[in-house]
């Protein structure tokens, strides 16, 4: 757990535990202060026993990071056995800058510089120079800047350039990226230049070295480099591993109060001239008629017409001649993105890289969150295949489970039709078709908030191996949403058919004798929840009686959609999206329309909008006899 720094993080046991996917989470059945009670022993060995299994799982899991830090305490004589990456670069950097001036560590262990406030003209590079007037004077805003200790040496400069938003701050540079597909062809290659080890080597090749500690840092910082490099040579990976986290931790610990390499205008130094850097590429790159698609702290990524290559390739190399720096090229087959943070890359070689709401695999450090979305995704944008499909092949029911922790101050409930049952502080579970609501009670005020309002929820704290998945009756309408919801932002054309502006939504409109028209009072806005209780011919009717009078339901989907009329002839259908009060006439996929038909009088989910030519076809959707409700909401 210290290797992990879940101490600093506060991550539970259990909460390890569903990430690992283990098949029991269970809390200590008593209070801890709790005097134990003779017919109280089993149980408690019972649970004792299970957080013992589970923490050996944890060491297997743990193992190649484990034997790296034995290999390591080897090499460097020091012992990392349970030592997180921060401590690990802490004593590997202690251990080779003692060696190497022939120093006792102690000497400055509680040495720092000091700055109550920072001129940031101070702290940019001398290769830092830019063409456009309007980069100028960004860049004269910037060094006139100072900022302060007390604000933790906090800037922030918004630059619109090059058809591109870029944020700069104390983290790094990065663009407010639009969601979008984007993808190589012909005509256009979507490639990622990222600069090799940007923060160590602008720190060496700048000397951007600690007060304190002078030029010996620098001299310390090369021989760290050097002999990683010389170790990722020499195939030598626990070494060339542990140097890499070392390097790396270097820039945050100029920035820490707690570590003797402690000097904000260095760390300062080292991002803003970092940001600059950047900027300088992406200019010289915008000037030569290059597309800027994303920027993130140390790369840029682009679309390049393939005439312009030559012109791309020169630039970079000019780039590394002002800055003294080296670039790597990721070429791309596709590019998939929510925002700078959460995306999926493809390769030529069908390799992929994915990140936030892309990623597949659940770390021990992230929450636990149906894994599925991310593999349905991954399916969707990535091998083309439907949505539907991939949950519907699924039947590893962890996959579609969630982890919910509780603070102190609340107690989790499950509210059944045969009562009440209270649920322990972290609880796995899944969406279902039976089971109950699931309700966080604060212990104070009593109050009561749903959580997945409208969804039923089945708790899976004991897993069983043997049980079939069919038996879990998973509802997959829930995790479809989830999916589409991500889709819809990606690629928001499926919903132009019904996005027009804002309509007088629940107002019905008439004439009256003198021909003019007369807007009536609005009605109240229709609830889902209400529809949704309505018997199967009883909602129809209702619907119906929605559409008659142009009325509309707050609260769903555009996509919910009631059929009237289809021409199975001209595979056209006009048809009425209930979140927008809109008629609409739209053509129907042949393929989906075989599979299965629409008929006047149903409701329709609409899952897939194609483009062929000009106009856009339905291309996949599903009949259904219930309305699901968009957000979640308190009780």
């Amino acid at each position: 757990m210290i290797i992990l720094a879940f101490d600093k993080l506060g991550s539970s046991l259990n909460q390890t535990a569903i990430n690992l996917k283990w098949h029991r989470i269970q809390y200590l059945p008593i209070s801890p202060t709790e005097r134990v009670k003779e017919d109280q022993l089993e149980t408690i060995l019972d649970y004792n026993l299970n957080d013992t299994l589970i923490t050996g799982r944890l060491y297997e899991e743990l193992t190649p990071i484990r034997e790296m830090r034995n290999e390591l305490s080897k090499i460097y004589s020091v012992d990392l056995s349970s030592a997180s990456d921060s401590r690990i670069a802490n004593l590997i950097l202690e251990h080779v800058y003692s060696e190497e001036l022939r120093m006792d560590i102690r000497n400055i262990r509680d040495m720092r510089t000091w700055r109550d406030n920072v001129i940031l003209g101070d702290c940019i590079a001398k290769f830092v120079e830019f063409k456009s007037l309007q980069l100028r004077e960004v860049l004269s805003v910037i060094s006139s800047t100072y900022v302060y200790q007390y604000n933790n040496y906090k800037y922030s400069h918004k630059i619109h350039f090059a058809n591109c938003v870029f944020a700069l701050g104390v983290g790094g540079l990065h663009t407010e990226d639009a969601p979008g597909v984007f993808v190589s062809d012909k005509d256009y290659l979507i490639q990622d230049m990222d600069v090799s080890s940007y923060y160590p080597n602008l720190i060496i090749n700048n000397n951007f070295y600690p007060e304190h500690l002078g030029k010996n840092f620098i001299t310390v910082l090369k021989k760290i480099t050097e002999d990683r490099l010389e170790a990722k040579k020499q195939g030598d990976k626990v070494k060339a591993d542990g140097l890499k986290i070392t390097v790396n931790s270097i820039f945050g610990k100029m920035g820490s109060e707690t570590f003797w390499l402690l000097d904000a205008k260095q760390m300062l130094s080292t991002t803003l001239s970092g940001q600059l850097g950047l900027l300088m590429l992406v200019e010289d790159l915008h000037e030569k008629g290059i597309e800027i698609l994303s920027c993130n702290t140390d790369g840029v990524v682009c679309k390049i017409p393939r005439k312009l290559l030559d012109t791309y390739y020169e630039v970079a190399k000019n780039w590394e001649k002002k800055t003294n720096l080296t670039v790597e090229f990721s070429p791309y087959k596709k590019y998939v993105r929510r925002d700078v943070n959460s995306y999926i890359t493809e390769k030529e070689d069908g390799s992929t890289k994915e990140k936030g709401a892309f990623q597949k695999t659940i770390e021990l450090k992230r929450a636990y969150r149906m894994p599925i979305v991310a593999k349905a995704l991954h399916a969707y944008f990535i091998e083309g295949k439907k949505v539907r499909e991939t949950l519907e092949e699924c039947k590893d029911i962890m996959d579609f489970c969630i982890s919910q922790k509780s603070g102190a101050n609340f107690i989790i409930e499950l509210h059944k039709n045969s009562g009440i049952e209270q649920l322990q502080k972290t609880n796995r579970f899944y969406i279902s078709k039976k089971g109950g609501r699931f309700i966080k009670r604060d212990r104070n005020s009593k109050k009561l908030t749903g959580l997945h309002v409208g969804r039923l929820v089945q708790v899976l704290n004991v897993y069983d191996s043997d049980k079939p998945f069919e038996e879990y009756e998973v509802d997959l309408s829930f995790y479809e949403k989830e999916v589409m919801k991500i889709v819809d932002e990606i690629e928001p054309k499926q919903m132009t058919l019904f996005e027009f502006g804002d309509f007088n939504k629940g107002a019905m409109v008439r004439q009256d004798k003198t021909g003019l028209k007369v807007t009536e009072a609005k009605e109240e806005d229709l609830s889902v929840e209400e529809l949704n209780k309505l018997g199967k011919n009883q909602f129809i009717k209702k619907i119906e009686s929605i559409v008659g009078n142009h009325r509309s339901v707050n609260g769903i989907s555009p996509r919910y959609v009631f059929v009237k009329d289809v021409n199975p002839i001209t595979m056209m259908a006009e048809v009425y999206c209930l979140s927008k009060g809109l008629h609409r006439n739209i053509a129907i996929d042949k393929k989906a329309y075989k599979k299965e038909n629409i008929k006047p009088g149903t409701l329709v989910y609409c899952t897939r909008f194609d483009k062929k030519d000009a106009n856009y076809t339905l291309a996949e959707y599903r009949v259904t006899e219930k309305i699901e409700q968009e957000r979640e909401e308190l009780l």
